[in-house]
């Protein structure tokens, strides 16, 4: 389903927290897994979907920390500062746009439109991105 679809509810209400879960591995830099916006006491999880599939955006629960053996960590933290979904926190959602893979034109993301900023977020190459306003050239995506 698109994320426009699964967030139609949302639109209206303020966002009441955002929430990381990082890859934490010694050695190397947190990696950015999932994350989780809360609205109307309902929270959204952001998810790279399945192979050749778009992002998964479904309603769930905040995830919990896990144990990986050598394989390190995952931490679920609020959204720090510098996190993309931060500033949006306190603000209405006002609308939320399907973003496409600009040269296959599938769906492959969503821009979510705040009172005074965008928030982008996209599953590209089984990797999640997110970016205040738009993404990189690299993630490659379009408007429709």
């Amino acid at each position: 389903m698109l994320p426009s679809h699964v967030l139609a509810s949302a639109v209206g209400l303020r966002l009441e927290r955002a929430d990381v879960q990082w890859h934490v591995s010694p050695g190397q830099e947190d990696s950015l897994m999932r994350f989780w916006l809360t609205f109307g006491g309902r929270s959204y999880g952001f998810h790279v979907g399945a192979e050749d599939e778009i992002l998964d955006v479904i309603v769930e629960d905040r995830g919990t920390d896990a144990e990986m053996g050598i394989y390190g960590r995952l931490e679920v933290r609020p959204a720090a500062d510098d996190d993309p979904a931060a500033v949006a926190v306190g603000q209405r959602l006002v609308v939320v746009h399907d973003l496409y893979a600009g040269y296959l034109g599938k769906p492959i993301g969503a821009r979510l439109s705040f009172e005074t900023v965008d928030l982008s977020v996209a599953d590209w190459e089984d990797e999640l991105h997110w970016a205040i306003g738009d993404l990189p050239p690299a993630v490659g995506v379009r408007h429709r």
